[in-house]
């Protein structure tokens, strides 16, 4: 198999050597750079299968730079951050990152995460048992992993696609937070939160009106339930 290829990006020469290091120990491949503009060029360049970015960061934002990295790649990007702040996590998640990691968390919690981002990219594109889904809203070929959202092709984040996924295949039927959450991201996670943030990224793609979803709906008490959009005659 194949070693997996790490991006890591971060301005503090002492941090951003010792990321390194434990990465390689771990047998990943890796590259670490120290700002936004060589990010991108090595980001080319190495095409990572994952990004572990600092917020700050010389001249542009770990935010910006997710941005623009979610802009031509669904490569799981993974946030450092010296702040534990519900809105800088938020903010995170709107710019597409999967993950939001406080600095100072142990070395072994981050490379769980790690392992748990990869994870996550190499199930969303593992072959479905169902080859496709469609109704009058969305359509999912599982085999080439497209979404696509009245009629216009939709990128998914790998960490939305397998949300999507799972609510789709349990159409109708409430999943609960914590199931979403273990299956996702995996056991070593313990807040929910992670999956109201995504799902809320999620229903921003696909959803006519965020505020007020007709696909993903939140059942109170019991979990998140994906509803088959259906015409009155193709039902009949």
């Amino acid at each position: 198999m194949a070693t997996h290829k790490i991006l890591v990006v971060e301005d503090s020469a002492d941090m951003r050597d010792a990321l390194d290091e434990s990465m390689t120990e771990e047998g990943y491949s890796t590259r670490a750079v120290g700002d936004g503009d060589e990010a991108l060029r090595v980001f080319y360049e190495f095409q990572p299968d994952l990004v572990l970015l600092d917020v700050l960061l010389p001249g542009t934002t770990g935010f910006d730079l997710c941005e623009r990295i979610r802009s031509m790649s669904n490569v799981p990007v993974i946030i450092l951050s010296g702040l534990a702040d519900e809105r800088e996590k938020i903010r995170a998640f709107e710019k597409g990152a999967d993950d939001y990691v406080v600095k100072g968390t142990g070395m072994g919690e981050l490379l769980a995460r790690v392992q748990a981002g990869l994870r996550r990219a190499t199930s969303a594109s593992s072959p479905a048992t169902v080859d496709k889904f469609s109704d009058d809203v969305i359509e999912i070929d599982f085999a080439r992993r497209t979404v696509s959202v009245r009629g216009e092709d939709t990128d998914l984040t790998p960490t939305e696609y397998k949300l999507l996924s799972m609510l789709v295949r349990q159409k109708g039927q409430p999943v609960p937070a914590e199931q979403l959450l273990h299956s996702v991201w995996g056991r070593e996670y313990d807040t929910e939160e992670l999956v109201k943030w995504h799902v809320g990224h999620l229903r921003r793609k696909i959803e006519e009106d965020p505020s007020h979803p007709k696909l993903i709906i939140t059942r109170r008490g019991f979990g998140y339930v994906y509803i088959e959009q259906r015409s009155n005659s193709a039902a009949a």
